[in-house]
């Protein structure tokens, strides 16, 4: 038999209200193919190759009666779409090459596949391409869970798995019943995946793996510092990272969630030393000097002091954030001897890592020469007038750093200086012309100048990028750090106290640490986004999105939290504690007996669904055949026997032959002559057929 054309090639057969081409919603089985096409390659476009996302569109685009009606009917022959299938596959495979520069990896295998599927729609010709098209989409889609298991994504795959779906059902029928169809395939997923979510073991996730695509850092904390990047960056209400305490919550003053340390300054832009800081991975060896420095002074054992949970927005960085000053005891995560986290690898995925809070510890007690160096660092030229302000300064407090540091406070109290997100412009001599100039600007800009002036009279500086307080979550319980919270702070190496945390952005703006930047950009206002209309236009943008995008991170917080972060800890704890579960083997046998037990539900509820349905007056003479069959098995009837002709064949070989006669001529009535006393007609056969019996030989 012939397989019906679905391609729009033949010409008038491509009109065709059945099969492929029947008319659904409007449209035909053969658009929403290619609509659900769509729904798989514009997910892909943040991970794939612009090149190759546009080729796919434009195939698929191409394909549509709308467009077609505007190119040559020649380009559409089969010859010609061959054609343009083999070089643009042949083109595009060429591409990928010049692109990755191999032929492994995980980003290219996605790309390579959606290649295939999208060149599949260049030859649908029968229901069968359209079928393989179809299922390659479904991996294509499925693909982008090995890039990213956020909420999004979900349901972006969900979306696009349904519409691949309601593409494939309705190649199959007129379309009345494919929404049931369509709503019944889901209803019998959901139980199926339920039980596989709550009891397969959860092992660790071997999809994290980094894209060739994403060698840009997503974070909101670069490896650089210069007086007006986190002005942009503060003005953004993405989210950064939630925080779970297990007990009290900090003061909002001491929120200072660590990230980079930046030693090094060219006289523009500060920059992590080019040395390396000694790292400590091995919890099995002996902890370094510098951290029992630390570690001696905490009163209480370390499994005593505050612990809290964070969970990380994925940032193309191998640096954490936590609270000054963090201690983290857990696999894969270091800490530096400037007392900052880091992973073992970059952060392509949403990590979730615990920290023990060493509050109130001193860091850095002994400082080497090479150290001592390195943190008085400035470049030969530049920024006279702040080191000679700093020397007549620190002179008159008696070179003492507190005082100097209690001094350069109150002088910037005197001052008109002012804390706004817009800063203007700085040229080559930045720390001159924002303290005997501009005299506004944002955090980096305060500690940027406070850590030169520090260092210009001969006092160890550093500045430390983060992020300053945050927000309580809407359930009440998590504290949401956002890229708004973006902050630079200054530490100062003091003689027997080690690094000192200040932070000369509350010298102006005392309630930007005290209040958070969400509470002082409500009580200001527009001010702090700049003058004009552009001012209030970015303060009514920030807004608008505060309150969406608060509403969709607490979703996909309890989406992380709940589903992604559904380990085997929480799996042991939860659920399978109920059932006394206390091994994998045990949770696979358990597994394996429901789902058994679901399959062979499914099959006796099909079975029950399938059977054969009896009518009343049939029951009684299929009766009658088995008990005749059981003395003597050819008087059973035959399955392609008619019932007059079979009561006539036994007539002879039974009790009662006028009883057969009554029967037959009852059964003709019932079956075709039949009264609205049908009930009394089928007693009369009950009766008759178990007055029938064999005769004994």
């Amino acid at each position: 038999m012939m397989m019906q054309p679905i391609s729009q090639n033949s010409g008038q057969n491509t009109h065709k209200k059945q099969g492929l081409f029947a008319k659904i919603s409007g449209l035909s089985a053969f658009h929403w193919v290619l609509i659900s096409q769509l729904f798989v390659v514009l997910p892909h476009a943040k991970h794939l190759p612009s090149w190759l996302v546009a080729y796919a569109l434009l195939i698929i685009i191409a394909q549509f009666g709308v467009v077609r009606r505007w190119l040559p009917n020649s380009l559409y022959q089969p010859r010609t779409m061959r054609l343009v299938q083999y070089v643009g596959f042949l083109g595009s495979l060429a591409g990928l090459w010049l692109t990755y520069r191999t032929a492994l990896g995980l980003d290219v295998a996605i790309a390579f596949l959606l290649l295939c599927a999208v060149s599949k729609l260049l030859e649908l010709y029968t229901r069968r391409d359209a079928y393989v098209a179809l299922t390659l989409s479904l991996f294509v889609l499925a693909g982008l869970f090995l890039v990213e298991q956020d909420l999004v994504t979900t349901v972006i795959v969900a979306l696009g798995t349904m519409t691949t779906l309601f593409a494939m059902i309705g190649m199959n029928d007129d379309g009345t019943g494919r929404y049931r169809t369509l709503g019944l395939l889901v209803a019998q997923a959901i139980p199926l995946t339920v039980v596989i979510f709550v009891f397969f073991p959860r092992l660790p996730p071997l999809w994290a793996v980094h894209m060739s695509g994403q060698n840009q850092a997503t974070t909101g904390i670069s490896d650089s510092m210069s007086p007006g990047d986190f002005a942009k960056l503060s003005q953004s209400t993405e989210l950064a990272f939630r925080v779970e305490f297990d007990g009290q919550l900090p003061r909002r003053g001491d929120m200072y969630w660590r990230g980079l340390v930046f030693s090094d300054f060219d006289g523009v832009t500060w920059r992590p030393s080019k040395q390396a800081p000694d790292m400590w991975y091995n919890r099995r060896q002996q902890a370094p000097l510098w951290l029992n420095e630390t570690l001696n002074h905490v009163k209480l054992p370390l499994e005593n002091l505050p612990t809290y949970q964070v969970i990380l927005e994925k940032t193309g960085q191998n640096w954490l954030f936590a609270l000054d000053y963090p201690f983290a005891n857990q696999r894969g995560i270091g800490l530096t001897s400037d007392f900052t986290l880091r992973h073992w690898t970059e952060v392509y995925q949403r990590l979730n890592y615990k920290v023990t809070y060493l509050k109130n510890l001193p860091i850095g007690l002994t400082l080497s020469d090479a150290e001592r160096q390195q943190y008085l660092q400035l470049p030969n030229n530049g920024n006279s007038q702040s080191r000679e302000f700093a020397k007549n300064l620190y002179e008159k407090v008696g070179k003492d750093p507190i005082a100097f540091a209690s001094a350069l406070e109150q002088w910037v109290n005197g001052q008109n200086f002012r804390y706004t997100l817009s800063p203007p412009a700085l040229r080559q001599n930045r720390i001159d012309e924002f303290l005997f100039g501009s005299r506004a600007g944002f955090c980096e800009h305060y500690s940027s100048s406070f850590a030169f002036l520090m260092r210009s009279v001969g006092v160890p500086a550093r500045i430390v990028t983060g992020y300053q307080g945050g927000e309580l979550g809407r359930d009440g319980k998590s504290w949401e750090v956002r890229q708004m919270d973006a902050h630079a702070w200054t530490e100062i190496w003091v003689e027997g106290d080690g690094w000192v945390r200040i932070d000369p952005t509350a010298f102006v703006s005392p309630d930007r640490v005290e209040q958070g930047m969400d509470n002082l950009t409500a009580s200001v206002g527009a001010q702090m986004f700049g003058d004009g209309i552009v001012g209030q236009l970015s303060y009514q943008q920030f807004q608008l999105l505060q309150n969406a995008r608060r509403l969709f991170d607490q979703a996909s917080y309890y989406w992380q939290r709940d589903v992604i972060g559904y380990d085997q800890d929480k799996q042991k704890n939860s659920l399978l504690q109920w059932f006394n579960i206390q091994s994998i083997y045990q949770q696979v046998m358990y597994m394996g007996l429901v789902i058994v037990m679901m399959l062979a539900f499914l099959g006796l509820w099909l079975w029950y669904k399938r059977r054969k349905i009896w009518d009343k007056t049939d029951k009684y003479l299929l009766n009658l055949s088995q008990r005749l069959a059981k003395q003597e098995r050819s008087l059973a009837r035959n399955d392609s026997e008619g019932v007059l002709h079979w009561l006539q064949r036994i007539q002879d070989n039974v009790n009662s032959p006028d009883n057969i006669r009554m029967l037959q001529q009852a059964y003709r009535q019932a079956r075709y002559q039949p009264r609205s006393d049908i009930d009394k007609q089928n007693q009369q056969i009950k009766r008759l057929t178990k007055a029938i019996k064999p005769l004994k030989k």
